[in-house]
Formats: C-alpha cells, structure tokens, sequence
C-alpha cells in the first residue's frame, strides 16, 4: 500500500488516535488521584524495533522514555517475545523510564506471526517501596534504598497471567491495592490501544503499516531539519545550577548549530552525586525534545524523526548521565529540568540571532519547570489506614514573560499546550486526604518585572486536619537562585516553603526536606517560585504599571522603585533618575569603543535582544551605542551592575553604556564567569 500526503496525515492522525484511546483507558479504570485527577500517566505507540512513533496522555516526556523501556525488553528477553506477553519494567538503570515510580507496562503487537509494534503505558503508582511511603526519598544515597526495582519482566505470557511478578512487586509496596489498580489501568490501555493497532495492521497488512511508520518519522526528521537551518551556525551557551538546598550543582550547555544540525552538550555538567536527582541522557533528550516542540516544528508529530534530528550529549558518570548504583528516585525532575532550561535558552540565543528563523514570534525567557514545589506525606488517613500520596499544588508557578506579552499565572509554559500535569481541585485533596486548604491563590509581590513582566505563581496554605501527625518530604527547586528573565528582564522569584504552628510560629524549611513532621492542626505554607520578565522593567508603559497596582499584583511602592511610575499621578519622570543611578553604581566596561567608524550604512543583523550586529561592531538597537569590535563577547562593551539575591547567588545587569537600560539580567552564582554567550557564525568569524 502506497500512501501519499493526504494518505500518510490520516494514518498520522488514527495512531494519535489509538493512543489517544489507551491513554482515556487509564484514566477510567486507574483509581489514584494523581493518576486520574492529576493525569500523571501516557499511552505511547513505538514501531517493531521500539522507535517512537506516537503518544497520548498528558505525560508527554514518558513518550521517548518509552524507547529506553523497550529496548529494555529486548535486552532481557531477546526473541522470546509473542503475542499475548505483556512486560512490566521500572529501573531507569535497566530499561525504565523517568523513575521508580512511573511504571511501564508494554505489550507486542503483531499481525500473523509478524510484530509490528508496541503500545506502552506509564504512570506514576503510589508506592514502589524503598525508605519513605510514596518512594520520593531525597535522602537515599544509592538506588537500592528507593523501591523495588524491575528490569524488563513478563506479567502476561502468550495471554496468560503470571502471578509471580505480580506478588514479588506487591509484597515490597505499601497501599497494594492502589498500586495494582493502578497498574492493572495500564494494561487495560495497553489491551485498547493494542487492538485498535492489531485491527489496523490486520486491515493494510504489515508492511504497509511498517513503511508508515518509517515514512511518518522520515518525513518529521526532514522538516524538523528545515527549520533547524533556518537558525545562524554558531555557539550557544547557558548554564543553569540544580539546587540541592544551599548546595549548587553546575548544569552547562553548549549549543552548536551547523546547517541542518543541532547539538546539545553538556560537557562540564558536574559529577554524579548521591543524591536522588542523578538523571539520564535519553530522560535529558525526550525533556529537551518535548520542550523545544513548542517552539520549532510545532505541527509536527513527537516522534522519533523528531528526537533523530536533535543530537543531546551528557559525559557518562555525570549528573545527567549517571551510572548505577546512583540514587534516581528524581531523575526526572531539578537536574533534568535545570538541563532543558539551560538548552531552551540557547535555543533561544539562537533564534535571537537568526531573522530567518520561524520560531522567532515565541521568544521568551527561561521554563520554570525546574521550580516546581511537590510534597510527599504519610500518616494515618481519612479512613484510619496508613496512607501516602502527592500533592502537586507548588507545580503552579508562573511562566516566562515573553517578547511581546506578560507571562502565565500558575503555569511553566508561556507556549503551547496545556500544562504536563493537572493539580487537583481542593475538594478532592481535601476528601482523599486529611488536610484543609486555608487558600490557594495568586501571589502578588514583584517577582519577573520587566517590559513584560513574568507570571506568577501560587500561594497556597494548607493544615493537618483528621490526622494526628503527618510525616512530609518538601521536594522542589529555586529556592535561592531564582529563573532567569530575558532582554534586560528581572528574575522571577524564588520558591519559599514554610510549616505554620497554631499559634502563627513559622519555621523556614528547604525545598528539598524529608522526615520533617506536621501534627494535628499545623500548616504546610508554600509561595510557588515566578517566571522572569522580559526586558528593562523601565520600558513597561505607565498604563500597564497601573493596571498591576490597581490589580494588586504589586503596591504603588513597588512601582515607584523598579518600574519608575507614580501611580497617583502616571509620571515617569523617576525613570532618568533611575538610569543614572545605575550608571552610577556599576562597574565600568571591560572593553570601550572610542574609535568606531560610521556604521549607519553597513548592513545589520541581530545577536541577541537588544543587541545588533553592524559591520565588525556590536550595537545596542536601542540606543546605537558601540560595544564591542568582533568577534569580543557584546556584554564586554557594557557597564555590569552587580546585586546579591542570595548568600552565594547575584544579578548581573548588563547595561547600555549610553543610558543605562539593562540589555540582559544574568543569574549566577558569585564565583562564576559569565554564563551566556552568543557567538553566531558570522560574528566569530570576523577577525
């Protein structure tokens, strides 16, 4: 069967289809609020040899995970794989997926004696053992202290159920009925998702669907490709530091665009640790690829075509490519989110520098999904029995302001889809769990100001109440090094949690605390972390600054000071005494330009917001002020306002030498170099 264009998209659109179907399956027959409330679970359809070629679900990260699960199968269990197995695996050391506690459950799919694909289903289960209930153990310093830990292993035989592999996993996990529920949801999704397939495949024959397959992920490899030429060959770098409380773990990324090829690495990224964030190159891949999918190739399908055309490298024994025994219970969350930050802003670096490219209309600062705040707790629940669950509601930060337009509230993504996971509603937190939200809501405060200012994120206090005590773990990031904004933009602000006696007592906790405990009618006080700004809040019109005090988001104070806007009367006159102010107070520039020619007449192409380059010289767009002669780095050319945000960590306000507006705002620790560069091609080779 030979499909043309009209052919191939209907044969994209039913396997979005099926998946579709497998993943609505899981919703209706998993029983766990996190699973069915908060959507954490994915249906994803691979080819024969376990490439990707589709997915369903919320959990759009498990789809290339997935790859690694089956090649997990095919290492444990070689050819003796037939139609009726079923292979449940959870060991991102041997062939899992994000962690412990997303559990895969895949199954063959075949047509006659022929296999043709697999369909595989992740959720994230209550428990799968190890030190703490819930398996979030933040203080486990080697993977054997986390769960149960399963390669590749058969729970249904050519149709027949296998009862050993089923007791083995529930004798090692609390709350066995949940998890088994939850798991048995998985192979019912696999079970609908798989006949769909089957009637399919039975109907155009194997190969037909095969050469689909191929031709889907072809075709994506070809166009994402396209569009990755249109971006200026150059470097790119960022660099992001995973937190672990007041300990930094250094996440760089150099970016290389060559032609039709993008290459992320990672190459200096600090060393495996013992602590539970250690993470994996094919987690860090199928992060980066879910991610930069809202910004380029946006209606392309998430397949392996489009993983083929992105080249991700992260040094073996590192923090993002460790090797076991490394503890990897959050393998999917801070290191790994702080490394696909690091890799968007590059990508945006780049697309910054690039007039041609498409994806130049969703600029914007820095994803804050390495942010997020989610606590574990154990205790005696509602109905007497020990019980443990998640509750997600610190995932809803604010997003990055982007180039034309405020951030989201409450979400990690100024672009695209909805958010990756759903937080519960408060009346059914409050009807699973012992606890009683005293609110939930915006926060206010500055937090990203800017041009455009960040999202912002959630307030929210909740208190024990029909438990004697709970035992929590506080798993999160950014608490002392906040997101980063763009353009001159200031950054968001950083995650704080606190636990609230009665009496009003607080004690302070880090993001990353476990064994600390609430009894009876004490509080879990979380302020969610916000997204940077974009550009100089000095740019913001008055209106604007208006309508945000007049919204309480901040107070005619706070305007004043950082925007430069009395409110009562709508002047900015305090703006130009802000400016020189700044001037004033930064360290000069480590390079001056006193001899630069005419340039009104040489031909101009951009190298960063704000920032252009004219002939051999680097420009300021607003101002026409002279920074740099190539190929020196532009922020050489420009006065450097310093200011501590935190012991340890600084802002770094990169001035226009001429009038004192800040052309970038970098976030790093005091003891580092500068950790931005945008070197496109054209720039570097001027010598």
């Amino acid at each position: 069967m030979h499909l043309d264009n009209i052919g191939l998209e209907v044969l994209r659109h039913q396997l979005d289809a099926f998946c579709g179907e497998g993943a609505a399956t899981i919703k209706r027959t998993a029983v766990s609020p996190l699973v069915v409330e908060g959507g954490d679970y994915s249906c994803t359809l691979l080819d024969a040899k376990g490439r990707l070629v589709s997915g369903g679900g919320h959990i759009a990260y498990h789809f290339f995970a997935a790859t690694n699960a089956i090649a997990g199968v095919f290492t444990e269990h070689g050819d003796d794989i037939h139609d009726g197995d079923i292979f449940l695996a959870n060991d991102p050391h041997r062939g899992g997926g994000l962690h412990a506690q997303d559990v895969f459950i895949m199954k063959p799919i075949f047509t006659g004696d022929t296999l043709v694909a697999w369909m595989a289903n992740s959720a994230h289960v209550v428990d799968v053992g190890g030190l703490v209930p819930g398996s979030f153990a933040p203080a486990a310093t080697e993977c054997y202290q986390e769960a149960i830990r399963l390669p590749a292993v058969k729970i249904r035989a050519k149709g027949v159920e296998q009862r050993d592999p089923w007791n083995i996993l529930l004798n090692n996990v609390r709350m066995a009925h949940l998890v088994e529920m939850d798991i048995r949801g998985l192979t019912a999704g696999v079970d609908v998702g798989g006949a769909k397939l089957q009637e399919l495949a039975d109907q155009v024959g194997a190969e037909a669907l095969m050469n689909g397959f191929d031709e889907l992920n072809r075709r994506t490899e070809e166009a994402l490709r396209r569009e990755i030429a249109l971006l200026e060959d150059g470097v790119y770098r960022s660099t992001s530091w995973a937190e672990w409380n007041e300990d930094r773990y250094r996440i760089p990324c150099t970016t290389t665009v060559e032609g039709d090829t993008i290459r992320f690495d990672f190459t200096g990224t600090a060393p495996q640790t013992n602590h539970f964030f250690n993470s994996k190159e094919y987690i860090v891949k199928g992060k980066i690829g879910v991610e930069l999918q809202r910004l380029v190739g946006r209606d392309l399908p998430l397949n392996q075509g489009y993983y083929d055309a992105l080249d991700v490298y992260c040094p073996v024994g590192s923090l993002l490519n460790c090797v076991h025994p490394a503890p990897v219970g959050g393998a999917h969350i801070i290191a790994s989110h702080d490394a696909s930050e690091a890799a968007l802003r590059t990508f945006h670096q780049a697309v910054a520098a690039s007039p041609e490219s498409p994806s130049r209309p969703f600029l914007s600062s820095s994803q804050t999904m390495s942010a997020n705040s989610i606590v574990t707790f154990s205790g005696v629940g509602l109905s007497g029995t020990t019980d443990s669950w998640i509750m997600i509601d610190g995932t809803a930060v604010g997003s990055p302001a982007g180039n034309d337009r405020d951030g989201t509230d409450y979400n990690f993504y100024l672009v695209g889809q909805q958010s990756a996971i759903q937080t519960n509603d408060v009346e059914v937190s409050e009807a699973w769990y012992p606890v009683r939200f005293e609110y939930r809501r915006r926060s206010t405060g500055l937090s990203g100001a800017g041009e455009h200012r960040g999202g912002a994120g959630v307030d929210l206090a909740f208190t024990v109440d029909g438990s004697s005590e709970l035992t929590g773990a506080a798993i999160g990031g950014h608490g002392c090094v906040p997101m980063p904004g763009t353009a001159g933009g200031q950054p968001g602000r950083g995650a704080e949690i606190e636990l609230m006696a009665p009496d009003g007592t607080v004690q302070r906790i880090g993001t990353l605390t476990q064994g600390f405990t609430l009894p009876s009618g004490h509080s879990y006080v979380v302020r969610a972390a916000g997204g940077g700004g974009w550009g100089d809040p000095l740019l913001r019109p008055v209106e604007a600054v208006q309508q945000d005090v007049g919204a309480g988001v901040i107070t005619a104070e706070e305007a004043l000071e950082v925007y430069g806007v009395d409110v009562e009367s709508g002047s900015d006159q305090r703006r130009e005494a802000i400016l020189r102010e700044r001037l004033e107070a930064a360290r000069p520039a480590a390079v001056t330009v006193t001899d630069a020619p005419d340039l009104s007449g040489e031909e101009t192409f951009p190298i960063a917001p704000g920032v252009e380059q004219r002939g051999r010289y680097a420009v300021s767009t607003r101002s026409g002020a002279v920074l740099v002669e190539a190929p020196q780095h532009w922020s050489d050319g420009c006065p450097v306002l310093v200011e501590e945000v935190s012991p340890g960590v600084e802002t770094r306000a990169y001035l226009d030498p001429r009038t004192g507006h800040a052309l970038h705002v970098e976030v790093a620790l005091a003891s580092e170099e500068r950790s931005f560069e945008s070197t496109p091609r054209r720039w570097s080779a001027i010598a």
